[in-house]
């Protein structure tokens, strides 16, 4: 009986070996357009993570499905500890002094991609609504229920941007339309977009990916490997930090 259990029990495995060898071999076998992530929210009222058509070259990831952001219905609402809170337009935000710099987003994921960016250094809009003394960092609210928090330190650094618009154009609504945040020298979920609402807050707090994953909620550029999406995916060593290439 023991035999017979035993050939059964093998049989049974290479059964279930052979048909997940098959399915493999049959997926890899399909044309390409068959693999490809579907494309849930082109021509839609929403924007979602996508990583097809253009977006090859550049990934879209959010937390959680958005409707689309209107100018006209969007305000800034800054907070906290706050001396002067106030709501901003973006024609306000637009007509604060602009800078451009190209810089690459790194994800956690081991890609990259670079582009210009244009928009205001922090420090333009701390002129308007000055933290509280104790304030140390700012916690983000995005339009996808995504929180970061970012300290005063690394938003005033000087490579950090608040951006507006992203190679020549507005910002899509895929890149974080109407308002997003590049830190270069953070991983990409320490860069917040289709950002709402800003509170000043005096403590470390830890923003969504920080919460459910292993992700630091300092988020720095570690050394490594990337593989940057614009130049063909081909691995490069990175040394930690921006990535300046």
């Amino acid at each position: 009986m023991r035999s017979f259990d035993r050939l059964n029990r093998r049989s049974f495995l290479a059964r279930t070996f052979a048909f997940c060898a098959a399915f493999v071999q049959g997926w890899w076998s399909r044309p390409g357009s068959a693999r490809a992530e579907p494309d849930y929210f082109t021509g839609t009222d929403f924007v979602g993570k996508t990583r097809v058509g253009k977006f090859k070259q550049f990934y879209i990831n959010y937390w959680k499905p958005l409707r689309r952001i209107k100018a006209a219905d969007w305000t800034l609402e800054v907070g906290g500890l706050c001396e002067t809170p106030k709501h901003f337009t973006l024609d306000q935000l637009k007509g604060l002094p602009t800078m451009t710099q190209t810089s690459r987003l790194k994800c956690v994921e081991c890609w990259s991609a670079k582009a210009e960016w244009s928009g205001f250094h922090f420090s333009e809009l701390m002129k308007l609504c000055p933290p509280q003394p104790e304030a140390t960092g700012v916690v983000f609210h995005c339009g996808d229920i995504y929180t970061e928090h970012l300290s005063l330190a690394d938003l005033n650094h000087p490579r950090t941007l608040w951006v507006t618009q992203m190679n020549g154009a507005p910002l899509s609504d895929e890149h974080g339309f109407p308002l997003r945040v590049i830190v270069p020298f953070k991983y990409g979920y320490k860069n917040p977009k289709a950002i709402v609402k800003i509170e000043y807050v005096n403590e470390l707090q830890y923003g969504t990916w920080s919460k459910i994953g292993p992700y630091s909620p300092d988020g720095t550029i570690l050394p490594g490997t990337d593989h940057p999406l614009d130049l063909g995916k081909t691995p490069r060593r990175i040394s930690g930090g921006e990535i300046t290439y």
